[in-house]
């Protein structure tokens, strides 16, 4: 993927604490083999907040339930990747699409034990990269 493009995932309610994203929002589940994202720019959207609506969709055709206190954190992939090699590690961000949602892809190159890395991609995040899960 290119590094100028941008992923986005879904933080949930406990991974966002007074509207920002915390470094648990990019742990790597002990069950998953990389971080699920979607690759915004699959889209062919106009703007960032277009995109994320387009994720929005996604998600709920997939079935899954949006929080009113979850977030959807917007990030760079090359800024990502650079992220994670400040803590230490190599990443990959890898399109893989599925049938209800063809801008999944996958965060790769870190385990659940490489929480600096979920901290270093935490940090990334400023509010302008931070949209509601739910709209009003």
């Amino acid at each position: 993927m290119p590094d100028d493009d941008h992923v986005s995932r879904y933080c949930k309610p406990s991974a966002v604490q007074n509207g920002m994203v915390l470094a648990a929002a990019f742990e790597v589940r002990a069950s998953e083999k990389h971080l699920s994202v979607n690759w915004l720019e699959y889209f062919e959207a106009p703007d960032m907040t277009a995109a994320v609506d387009q994720v929005r969709g996604a998600f709920l055709r997939k079935g899954y339930r949006l929080r009113p206190n979850g977030r959807f954190a917007v990030l760079q992939v090359g800024a990502l990747q650079e992220a994670a090699m400040r803590a230490g590690t190599v990443s990959a961000v890898e399109h893989l699409p599925e049938d209800d949602d063809q801008s999944h892809s996958g965060v790769f190159g870190y385990t659940p034990d490489d929480l600096a890395v979920a901290v270093e991609i935490a940090a990334l995040v400023r509010p302008r990269h931070v949209h509601d899960a739910v709209l009003a």
